[in-house]
């Protein structure tokens, strides 16, 4: 599977304007970026070794990485791991199309950058 189908799948929940989908919206979003930053960390010659796939073990080493890239890759998926996590937990709290747009404009600026640092590595 291509994992980008979670961000085009993200894109088409937030049209439906219901909490639920908004929240499922911003859940799916958060995995795309999710796996695709797992993948580019494997793919990384400096790649730590059995990074797995803990979600904070990803966002920090992105966050501990010496490219400036990769640290705004691990800050933008801390930013969207908070908010997934209350799209996701905190059903007592009113999650908003707001919000799920702001994971799914994270995400799509991290697919961009994972795209060119991958392309970039090709080289």
């Amino acid at each position: 599977m291509d994992v980008k189908e979670f961000l085009t799948s993200a894109q088409k929940l937030i049209e439906k304007n219901s909490e639920v989908d908004y929240r499922n919206a911003a859940s799916r979003a958060y995995y795309c970026a999710f796996h695709l930053c797992r993948i580019l960390l494997e793919k990384l010659p400096q790649s730590q070794d059995n990074i797995g796939t803990s979600h904070q073990k990803i966002i920090d080493a992105l966050l501990l990485s010496s490219d400036k890239r990769l640290k705004l890759l691990g800050n933008q998926l801390k930013m969207a791991r908070q908010l997934r996590h209350k799209a996701d937990y905190k059903v007592d709290i009113k999650f908003t199309r707001y919000e799920a747009s702001r994971v799914l404009s994270y995400v799509r600026k991290m697919v961009l950058e994972v795209d060119h640092f991958l392309q970039s590595l090709q080289k």
